[in-house]
């Protein structure tokens, strides 16, 4: 420190004052949004801060609060404050100071990075114009994550989560597309494309004149050397040992640690299946031999379907107010999704693992695994893709099938509509007992992308809105389950047919777990059984017309099924199967959001939704 205060210069003690004052500030902004903590675990930190900040001034003879340092200064101080400011705005409550402490020494750290290997360049190659350009693009590009986590917040109010990082994980590059297509207008990215080439130019202006400010200087070699010590540190400790620590790292790492998890479902497959053992040996498949299908719909609400709500101004279920009146249907008007987003949704309702147990998905049995022990071939059909760079837990289950067809048989979201699944099914032994998984587009957004040109019926200008859309791709998962039904009763002996959506929608937000409305987890269900099925079990099929208005979750769909195929087990609970008498949950006892949110807090139950 003897190096800034000798002879006491004033512009010496200029440049340790506003080293003080900058990490003062963020002190205080901290102070202001952690939790508080002991002195000895900062102290140490901020002392070192202060002696880099005051390093990289005197070597480069820029002040930190100069205009020419500014680009970044701007791209410190956004790491710095941005997701512990975000998470305080979502949560309203206060974050850590230890954890995130790393982003308040990763932030100051880019800033001496960025100054100190700029000034060094500028030094030894002298090419001010390109080395300027260079930093300048640094710049823009390391904003890139608080620029992100901000626009973020800006559409949902909320800062990401390790949730939404998950979708973003198992995300393919078509959903992306999609995703912003929903949320941001031409215009909107032409905004952003103008605003990111403004903050670049006026960049290039500032490292710039920084440039010719060091290059006019001609550095002395104890500043040189000051220089190249501060890079080549800070070029080792920011990227490799504070970087991986900072809060938006430290989340991604944990939903890859999770996904990493999710593979070793497949490693013990064989162990489970043979530990998993029926206790009947008079199962559907015996008793009333046949076909049964399971239909898993996609973004699918019941607000705003005509069959469940009369003032839906659109007429986007005919087919199932028809089954309605159905004696051999069973259409539930309380059904809820346990989550918003299709993987952690389907995770829990193609196993045992629930909400209301401590089942772990990696060690828990599937349908899939309980149809073939009761005496099924098993059929996986799907018109969603095999997500991400790893496989998701839906298609880890899918695979364990005796059969599995995707549409395009791709790593991403399919662009083909849902009729393409109808090919599958003649390709199916209707001679034998099938258990048949249908994986639907239904109404993923973006709703205009789900059905074709012929089921466009509600349309007020060149393009319907999103409400339109929304109710033309809810028609046509009706017509498609109609058709799913009919071919299935008439070719493959029909026994029993469930559909469920994963998650619902809100047509505003479509469905985040940072922006949560109930709107997105009601969810419509029913099932058909046939009179064979009726003559066979009496008892499960007046059971589930008994809970027609009774409430219920669908991570439980794995019980229910059980029940259905009449399959109980070592891996089933009694309690959780709804056409089983022993099912046990009333409306209070219910949750959503994986126990977050009580089912009594649904403003449509309440009569306080506006």
């Amino acid at each position: 420190m003897h190096i800034l205060i000798e002879k006491y210069e004033p512009g010496n003690m200029r440049m340790l004052a506003a080293s003080v004052v900058l990490v003062l500030c963020m002190i205080i902004f901290y102070i202001n949004i952690g939790q508080t903590i002991e002195p000895e675990s900062y102290v140490g930190h901020i002392c070192l801060i202060v002696v880099a900040l005051c390093l990289v001034q005197y070597a480069t003879g820029q002040n930190l609060f100069s205009l020419s340092c500014l680009p970044h200064v701007l791209v410190g101080i956004s790491w710095c404050i941005t997701f512990p400011l975000l998470y305080f705005w979502s949560y309203h409550t206060t974050w850590f100071v230890a954890e995130t402490r790393m982003d308040f020494l990763f932030g100051l750290g880019m800033f001496v990075l960025l100054i100190a290997s700029e000034a060094l360049c500028f030094l030894h190659k002298g090419q001010a114009k390109w080395i300027a350009w260079l930093f300048s693009c640094l710049d823009i590009l390391c904003l890139g994550i608080p620029f992100a986590e901000s626009t973020y917040y800006l559409l949902f109010q909320h800062c990401l989560t390790p949730s939404t990082l998950m979708a973003l994980y198992l995300t393919s590059p078509r959903e992306s597309i999609d995703f912003l297509q929903s949320n941001f207008t031409g215009l909107c990215l032409f905004a952003i494309a103008v605003g990111a080439a403004l903050l670049l130019t006026a960049a290039y202006v500032c490292n710039r004149r920084v440039g010719r400010q060091i290059i006019a200087n001609h550095s002395n070699r104890r500043k040189k050397w000051i220089l190249l010590v501060l890079s080549v540190a800070m070029l080792v400790y920011v990227p490799f040992f504070l970087f991986p620590e900072t809060s938006i790292i430290m989340n991604w790492k944990d939903v890859s640690a999770h996904v990493h998890e999710t593979q070793k479902y497949s490693t013990h497959y064989m162990e489970r299946l043979q530990d998993l053992r029926l206790t009947t040996d008079t199962t559907l498949a015996q008793k009333a031999p046949g076909t049964v299908i399971m239909v898993i719909g996609e973004s699918a609400s019941r607000n705003y379907m005509k069959a469940y709500t009369p003032s839906v101004p659109y007429d986007n279920t005919p087919w199932l107010e028809k089954c309605m009146q159905n004696p051999y249907f069973t259409v539930f008007h309380n059904v809820y999704s346990s989550w918003v987003q299709t993987v952690p949704v389907l995770e829990r309702a193609l196993t045992e693992e629930s909400q209301y147990n401590d089942k772990e998905f990696i060690e828990s049995t599937s349908l899939i695994d309980v149809a073939k022990k009761a005496g099924y071939e098993t059929y996986w059909f799907s018109n969603q893709g095999r997500y991400g760079q790893y496989d998701s837990a839906i298609t880890l289950v899918a695979k364990t099938a005796d059969h599995a067809e995707w549409t395009d048989d791709a790593y991403e979201l399919s662009n083909q509509f849902d009729e393409t699944l109808l090919q599958f099914l003649p390709f199916v032994d209707a001679t034998k007992n099938n258990f048949i998984v249908l994986h639907l587009m239904g109404s993923h957004i973006y709703y205009h992308n789900r059905y074709p040109e012929n089921f466009e019926k509600w349309k007020s200008g060149d393009n319907a809105s999103t409400e339109e859309a929304y109710a033309n791709s809810t028609l046509y998962t009706d017509y498609i389950l109609s058709q799913i039904y009919q071919y299935a009763r008439d070719n493959m002996n029909l026994q029993a047919m469930v559909y469920y959506s994963d998650h619902g929608e809100d047509l505003h937000i479509s469905h985040n777990p940072d922006a949560f409305r109930f709107d997105m987890v009601r969810i419509p269900m029913f099932v058909y059984l046939s009179e064979n099925y009726r003559q066979a079990y009496p008892l499960q099929a007046a059971t589930l017309e008994h809970n027609e208005n009774q409430f219920f979750t669908n991570d439980m769909i794995y019980d229910t099924v059980c029940g259905i195929l009449n399959a109980p087990s070592n891996h089933y609970d009694a309690g959780q199967d709804f056409s089983s008498q022993e099912y046990r949950f009333e409306k209070q006892d219910l949750t959503t959001m994986l126990g977050q949110k009580k089912l009594t807090e649904d403003p449509y139950l309440t009569g306080t939704k506006d």
